[in-house]
């Protein structure tokens, strides 16, 4: 039987463990699962990756939308920013079952920051994982350093917290990532099949009733806008470094700034920027060329001398050709007053 990889890392000894899990519980079906971090799906947290269904270097969600990276083998819950990490959210059992792997003590940092050789070897990062009989393995990864709040061996009933989102391992932002097994081979909970079987092949989820009807798919989503009066950087947004509203006017650059996932062929974006009197200072438009799960789009406006003192409008649009018919699919709007 082989070893247990998960997301291409080693866990020693983890079929073992299964062994001597498997006695004190019965073999059963797939677990029913519910949802597995406490927070607001559209409101404080948003489903940002999903198993990549793409057998080849690309990638396709379970509904063959952007929503996932090359072979992505679990479901991204993510915050909206650091300061929610940093307040606190709670990541639950999905399920009953018995630990029987945890990590502990990473720190929570963007891989970027350290690079990928500091920590490939626990890219999982602070991690629980549970069985739940008949080699039914759940996953929680990425995990705020000190949170994990159970231990190898314990029996934990679903809904029981198990730690709190974090930053830790191979992470760029604070989420969870959350992946089902059944002894070696991933399982899309979504599907409730492995990867690589089709778009909603199986139409068997994993998720409980309730659970998934919270679960809508939401194929496209702004995760994030603001203001700079210098360059800006998509990693400084989810930090919240672009969250003021008020900003100097010491020279003539402002910057609008708008993170969204979802992106499609054909998709058309339109950026514009107006003073106080309505005026346009800056737009900019443009189309999409290929899947995209993120990115980026920056609007700036630059000149040499000093912008006058007063609040500047942005907008952000981003159109998709739907039924025959142009339909407005995003739309981000902030305000900003430089003194």
């Amino acid at each position: 039987m082989p070893a247990v990889r998960i997301r291409g890392i080693l866990i020693p000894g983890i079929l073992a463990l299964l062994t001597g899990a498997a006695s004190a519980l019965a073999e059963s079906a797939p677990p029913a699962l519910s949802f597995p971090v406490d927070c607001d799906i559209g409101r404080t947290c948003a489903l940002q990756k999903y198993v990549d269904h793409d057998a080849g270097e690309g990638y396709r969600d379970y509904r063959c939308g952007p929503l996932a990276s090359d072979r992505h083998d679990g479901t991204d819950i993510r915050l909206n920013d650091i300061h929610a990490m940093e307040r606190g959210v709670a990541v639950i059992a999905a399920a009953d079952g018995i630990v029987v792997d945890t990590r502990e003590g990473m720190p929570d940092v963007n891989v970027k920051l350290v690079g990928e050789n500091a920590v490939t070897d626990r890219g999982l990062g602070n991690r629980v994982v549970i069985h739940h009989g008949d080699r039914w393995l759940t996953v929680y990864a990425h995990l705020r350093r000190d949170s994990v709040a159970v231990k190898k061996g314990d029996r934990v009933r679903k809904g029981q917290v198990l730690g709190q989102i974090g930053l830790s391992g191979l992470s760029e932002f604070p989420h969870l990532h959350f992946s089902v097994r059944h002894g070696p081979s991933v399982v899309d909970p979504f599907t409730g099949e492995a990867p690589h079987a089709g778009c909603d092949a199986g139409a068997a989820p994993l998720w409980t009733p309730e659970t998934l009807a919270r679960l809508a798919y939401v194929p496209s989503f702004i995760m994030g806008s603001g203001f700079a009066t210098r360059p800006m950087a998509s990693i400084a947004l989810q930090y919240g470094l672009y969250d003021q509203d008020v900003l100097p006017r010491q020279h003539g650059r402002l910057y609008y700034g708008v993170f969204a996932a979802g992106l499609y062929p054909g998709d058309s974006y339109r950026f514009s920027l107006r003073d106080e009197r309505g005026q346009i200072l800056a737009d900019s438009a443009g189309e999409v060329s290929r899947l995209r799960g993120v990115e980026f789009f920056v609007l700036p406006h630059e000149t040499q001398s000093p912008l006058p003192a007063g609040r500047y409008d942005a907008r952000f649009t981003l159109t998709r050709m739907q039924n025959g018919q142009q339909s407005t699919i995003l739309e981000a709007a902030r305000s900003v007053l430089l003194r």
